[in-house]
């Protein structure tokens, strides 16, 4: 069980971890999946962070995560590994509304996490591959987050599931291919 002072602290470990991960794995191909706990309730935040954000706790929590990823990145740059590095920021659902300060914000799309209304579907997702996406480039295709394993294995040219799986490859979209969707529906 983890004490208050621990919980504190997990998004600064979890930092560490991915960093020495990377600093380790970057002499061959490697895939990190780093899914950040803290924009979870209970929240917690470190020292570092606490009280530096005008917008409560919640702020500061999303200050810490935006120095972890900045981390991240830092990591990729100093191993030289930035340039061939597919990195994926996105969440899975809108905000958790009845957190209130504690949830986020949907952009002023309608209801948020656990709806099926836009607010709750409908989620940012920043992907940055130099030298493949176009830098600020901007998709409005529909895309989920289901399609990123068959993005993934296209990418790396390994071989097909072989059960069915519901995702499809959005690899088109993330080469700046916007003139068609690989999905008209969702």
């Amino acid at each position: 069980i983890l004490s208050l002072e621990d919980q504190d602290e997990l998004t600064t470990r979890y930092t560490r971890k991915a960093v020495d991960f990377i600093e380790r794995s970057s002499d061959q191909p490697f895939f990190l999946y780093f899914a950040h706990s803290m924009p979870h309730v209970p929240l917690g935040v470190s020292d570092k962070f606490r009280g530096k954000s005008e917008q409560g706790m919640y702020g500061d929590v999303m200050m810490e995560i935006d120095w972890s990823v900045g981390q991240i990145l830092a990591a990729l740059e100093k191993e030289k590994i930035r340039e061939n590095t597919l990195v994926v920021f996105t969440t899975d659902n809108g905000p958790w509304l009845n957190y209130g300060n504690h949830a986020g914000s949907t952009g002023g799309l309608r209801e948020g996490k656990g709806t099926s209304w836009e607010g709750g579907q409908r989620v940012p997702c920043i992907m940055s591959w130099p030298g493949k996406t176009p830098e600020g480039s901007v998709c409005s295709r529909i895309a989920s987050t289901i399609d990123l394993l068959p993005t993934f294995v296209e990418i790396g040219g390994a071989a097909k599931p072989k059960k069915k799986i519901d995702g499809i490859s959005v690899l088109p979209l993330l080469m700046g291919n916007n003139e068609t969707s690989p999905r008209d529906v969702f």
